[in-house]
């Protein structure tokens, strides 16, 4: 913050890159100290002056992590679906019966034929628009399972898509756990498919040391996957292990 009130009247014309650099920083450290309210003002400016959309991200990232952890989840998850919309990944804005079972065929295409093992290898992904994308819908996954429920399998359908048809990301192991989670649930009610999902996505964190995604990931495959294959007790340590991690 102290570096903006050094930047001279003229730095968005001079020094670009710095500025932008400055004021993603400073968004950052008021998302993290929790002064939404300034953050809110603060990012005006930057979001008006950046060259390019892909620019806007870094503030935009922090803006809506901002409104889900002020539970403002219906601005966040509008702001995330026009992200996405911007990116490319247009999301359904009514989620229908038919829409439900259209996304759930593609993803069961995608994966027709494909090994556990083929799921390991897949290449990781390098496209920087596809890697904001899946950011987004990660925030937009915890939104809508608080606040929108009918969309939240939607979001988890179209990250399993992107990693297939794109490569993996550290998101992507929580993307194979949600899925997982969604397969032993009701219509589905497939477990072996949905414990299947739960390996392969505790093996792509340890693949790609995506520690962040420990705790998430633990939950979902061993307190909503596992739980129908052996006792809650012989997952305890995992729980532990997310708990601490």
């Amino acid at each position: 913050l102290k570096g903006l009130s050094l930047l001279a009247q003229d730095s968005w014309e001079t020094n670009y890159t710095l500025t932008m650099r400055l004021y993603d920083a400073a968004s950052e450290a008021l998302f993290v100290t929790g002064d939404f309210d300034r953050l809110s003002g603060l990012i005006e400016k930057p979001l008006l002056k950046a060259r390019s959309f892909e620019d806007k991200l870094n503030i935009y990232n922090n803006l809506v992590r901002s409104h889900a952890a002020s539970s403002n989840f219906d601005e966040g998850i509008s702001k995330c679906m026009s992200i996405l919309h911007q990116l490319g990944e247009v999301m359904p804005t009514e989620i229908t019966a038919e829409v439900y079972v259209d996304e759930v065929a593609r993803v069961k295409e995608l994966l027709h034929g494909k090994s556990r093992q083929d799921l390991l290898s897949l290449p990781m992904m390098s496209d920087a628009r596809k890697l904001a994308a899946m950011q987004f819908m990660n925030h937009a996954l915890t939104m809508t399972f608080i606040a929108k429920p009918l969309l939240n399998p939607i979001i988890v359908l179209r990250m399993v898509k992107l990693s297939i048809e794109h490569g993996i990301c550290n998101i992507s192991a929580f993307a194979f756990a949600c899925y997982g989670a969604f397969l032993v649930s009701e219509p589905s009610c497939d477990v072996e498919a949905g414990h299947s999902m739960g390996r392969v996505a505790t093996e792509i964190m340890k693949r790609l040391c995506a520690v962040e995604m420990t705790a998430r990931l633990y939950a979902t495959v061993y307190g909503m996957i596992n739980i129908w294959k052996e006792p809650w007790q012989a997952g305890q340590n995992k729980h532990l292990e997310a708990y601490e991690s």
